[in-house]
């Protein structure tokens, strides 16, 4: 008798009874507030990166699965959620052919080439994000002041992103009132300045169980502790670290580009070393450095290390006999 073979299907493995369509589209619904904080704060050119870049995705994952004779998988909204979170780490100075260019290379090269999600090593959207870093540093590095739509009055204070003045003038940043931070009224990438935003659609994503705590919370908590030491250790070298969290990638790094299935780990201990490991790497590369931002850098170095994350099992509890 032939004995019965065992399959197992790539990943992402969930059986909580959600789909892969039904959790990208919680996401695309948790990124609302990210996305309206966006616009009031850079207005129409803010959605208009990132259309492009929605749209981009879409279509050059249409045109790879043509191409090849693959099943058409654009349905699963993960190339709209790829496009979404690429025009949201952008400038709203970067040229409208850079989210074009950027999605390209996320879609095909992030995750098709590898044969789709699941089976990309990387989290494609970093990967598109990277060519464009590397290739455009000039372009990716320009930031305007924001603008609110409405209410609020444009901020005085920075005329750069949080994160170079901590580099550079770190004694402008006490000035800068929280509530700038917390709204998003200072300069940065369109879907990273806004605190409360991100924080809210991070929280629609924990009630709804599309994540766990425990990427987010470990990869906040290790940059806050791995900071403390360097601001402990001398004030007037180093920053608050709690400015470390509320500026730049941090809060939508952790929440919602460190927990891409298929590229973090599944279980519990593998997750929280993911998360330590990624906010103690953000830190480091912000401290000491060439680039401004840490978090993507660290999160693709953790996404190297996730295989072997998820080795890492619980001893068995109590005696184990051979048998001979």
């Amino acid at each position: 008798m032939k004995r019965p073979e065992f399959y197992v299907s790539i990943s992402p493995h969930v059986h909580s009874g959600n789909s892969v369509q039904k959790m990208m589209f919680q996401t695309l619904m948790a990124l609302v507030p990210v996305v309206f904080a966006g616009w009031f704060f850079f207005g129409l050119t803010a959605l208009k990166i990132i259309f492009i870049s929605m749209i981009t995705a879409v279509v050059a994952e249409f045109l790879w699965e043509k191409i090849m004779g693959l099943p058409l998988r654009i349905g699963d909204g993960s190339s709209l959620l790829t496009g979404l979170l690429l025009g949201l780490v952008l400038s709203t100075e970067c040229p409208w052919w850079m989210p074009v260019l950027g999605a390209c290379v996320a879609v095909i090269i992030g995750k098709e080439l590898f044969g789709g999600l699941g089976n990309n090593p990387f989290s494609s959207v970093l990967v598109g994000w990277t060519f464009l870093q590397v290739s455009y540093r000039d372009l990716m590095s320009s930031f305007v002041v924001p603008e609110p739509q409405f209410l609020l009055e444009s901020s005085e204070y920075l005329v750069d992103p949080p994160l170079v003045v901590l580099k550079e003038e770190m004694d402008m940043i006490a000035d800068v009132p929280w509530m700038d931070f917390l709204l998003g009224n200072v300069p940065g990438e369109i879907g990273t300045i806004s605190v409360i935003a991100v924080i809210l659609g991070g929280a629609y994503l924990l009630f709804r169980r599309i994540i766990t705590w425990h990427i987010p919370v470990s990869f906040i908590l290790s940059a806050w502790i791995i900071g403390l030491i360097f601001w402990l250790t001398d004030p007037e070298a180093y920053a608050n670290p709690v400015y470390h969290i509320i500026s730049g990638w941090v809060l939508l790094g952790a929440f919602f580009i460190a927990t891409e299935r298929g590229t973090a780990p599944v279980t519990v201990p593998g997750m929280i070393l993911y998360g330590i490991g990624c906010g103690a790497l953000t830190i480091i590369i912000r401290t000491w450095g060439g680039y401004m931002e840490g978090v993507p850098f660290a999160i693709l170095l953790m996404n190297a290390l996730t295989p072997l994350l998820d080795r890492i099992r619980p001893r068995a509890v109590g005696r184990v006999k051979k048998i001979a």
